[in-house]
């Protein structure tokens, strides 16, 4: 019997023509980071049961809708793995030079509404000289997360449901390996330890100690489009872009209580409305990614280690108004 691992396998992807949803991308280049891994993939045909009078097994099947769902975990780095933004924010301004910045301008109404779908493409070598494809097209991302904690690597998880896959091909060949070859040396990761949260104190960003994890989601809330004549989408949309997410550190003053308690006694909205509210940013060597975050409000105030011989930490779980990716990496 044969078992096959991820060591035979692997996942890329390309950004669809804007007037072409669910057409496979013109290149699958783009990798999604270093340890790339698809952690979950599902396709259904929405079945239909059909029932008749006079008894109770199914009559009929029929067929519905299309769809399917697939989950990338990755560790972010110096690579081409900042392109995945784009499916948040579009293309940079400058796709080939860096630095790159998602979206261009960080103020509200800079995220164009439109949705941009990719192709992914999964491969897995089942022979000396034989492999089998699989390409997803009209993915969507539902969400786009960022997460890092003490000793750990800046992680990135990417959830999307895609609307079309018509074949699995079966060739001979070998898979298209991870490794970005437009770059001179191998991506490096971005770890916890080089990276700085800071918040605003209402007249400067001052530097939060002592984190412990912090994490950032954007949520896109998609929904793919189904229209007569097509089981499969024909397009998809974006409800509502939410940007959320959590911060762990030391317990030490009470402005962070403070803030959220404000926000019921004297009504204030945001934290900082005239400027950044708080910027996380990882650094490697000269390359580095910076997240700013504007109109952030905290939504509830957590405190643990009220108990003998434990350290006492605070969690502010917060969600802001709009965001701007910059990233500095070798040009592509």
């Amino acid at each position: 019997m044969v078992v096959y691992t991820g060591a035979s396998s692997s996942v890329r992807y390309g950004y669809e023509a804007a007037t072409s949803f669910g057409t496979t991308a013109s290149a699958l280049t783009n990798t999604f980071g270093t340890n790339a891994k698809v952690t979950s993939l599902s396709l259904t045909n929405n079945r239909i049961n059909l029932h008749k009078l006079g008894q109770v097994e199914p009559s009929k099947f029929a067929y519905g809708t299309q769809s399917g769902s697939c989950s990338v975990g990755f560790v972010f780095d110096d690579g081409d793995c900042h392109k995945i933004f784009e499916s948040i924010y579009g293309a940079d301004a400058s796709p080939n030079s860096s630095p790159y910045v998602y979206p261009a301008t960080l103020a509200q109404g800079a995220t164009s509404p439109t949705v941009k779908s990719l192709t992914t493409q999964i491969e897995l070598q089942t022979g000396a000289n034989a492999k089998m494809t699989r390409v997803l097209n009209g993915c969507v991302v539902n969400s786009l997360g960022i997460q890092t904690s003490i000793g750990e690597t800046v992680n990135g998880s990417v959830d999307m449901t895609f609307g079309k896959e018509t074949t699995t091909v079966a060739a001979s060949g070998t898979i298209t390996q991870q490794k970005n070859s437009s770059l001179d040396q191998p991506a490096k990761p971005y770890t916890f330890a080089h990276g700085e949260l800071l918040v605003s104190n209402g007249t400067a960003l001052v530097a939060v100690a002592e984190i412990q994890e912090v994490d950032i989601t954007f949520a896109q809330n998609t929904e793919l489009l189904y229209g007569l004549n097509s089981n499969s989408a024909i397009g998809a949309y974006r409800k509502v872009l939410d940007i959320t997410g959590r911060f762990k550190t030391a317990w030490k003053d009470s402005a962070l209580i403070q803030y959220v308690i404000n926000q019921v006694v004297t009504g204030q909205e945001t934290l900082d409305t005239s400027g950044v509210g708080m910027q996380l940013t990882f650094t490697n060597g000269s390359n580095s990614i910076k997240v700013e975050l504007d109109d952030a409000s905290f939504a509830d105030h957590g405190v643990s280690g009220l108990e003998p011989v434990e350290p006492v930490f605070e969690e502010i779980n917060w969600q802001v108004k709009h965001a701007r990716v910059t990233v500095v990496a070798p040009d592509q």
